[in-house]
């Protein structure tokens, strides 16, 4: 699923809003600086903890978005794996396929590189008997939901960070 046009979506006085999600976010996560969309952008437009993500414009990557609630702004894909296909299984493939990707892109840069429905429809991946993708989604399962465990309180320590760092610096707090 590509992302939409969020400056469509401005949020209205008094509106809940959600944070844009763009490439930036992905590496940054969000910040004081994040757009805000409304929300009530289509269901299908918004990201939650645990979804795959891919930027196909500019910077080619995937990952697992762990950085609360959003919309999905142009630019990036939300994986949706089709039923039969663990998600883990999905995100495993495309992470190691990106490289494939990324010489795609280079071979036709003009001002920035980007991946074209042409590409997706070309890339093979590997489907492998039905018994043995499930042997590999029991083993690697524990580690990806370690990973956004461990992602999530990352989350909420910098947010406590955050808040107590100016408390210990004008001396509203002390540490014994």
């Amino acid at each position: 699923m590509n992302g939409l046009a969020c400056h469509k979506f401005r949020p209205k006085d008094g509106e809940q809003t959600l944070p844009v999600i763009k490439i930036k976010e992905m590496h940054d996560g969000i910040t004081a600086e994040t757009e805000q969309v409304s929300e009530n952008i289509p269901s299908k437009h918004k990201i939650f903890d645990g979804d795959i993500l891919f930027s196909w414009s500019a910077t080619l990557e995937v990952m697992y978005w762990y950085g609360g609630s959003g919309g999905l702004n142009q630019h990036i894909f939300k994986v949706n794996p089709k039923s039969h296909f663990p998600k883990e299984y999905v995100y495993e493939q495309l992470n190691s396929y990106i490289i494939n990707f990324v010489k795609m892109a280079e071979a036709r840069k003009t001002t920035m590189g980007h991946i074209t429905t042409d590409h997706l429809e070309q890339s093979k991946i590997p489907l492998p008997p039905e018994s043995l993708l499930k042997q590999f989604t029991e083993k690697i399962r524990p580690i990806h939901l370690k990973i956004g465990q461990t992602k999530q309180e990352n989350r909420e320590l910098t947010k406590l960070r955050d808040w107590l760092l100016p408390m210990l610096m004008n001396g509203q707090a002390r540490v014994e």
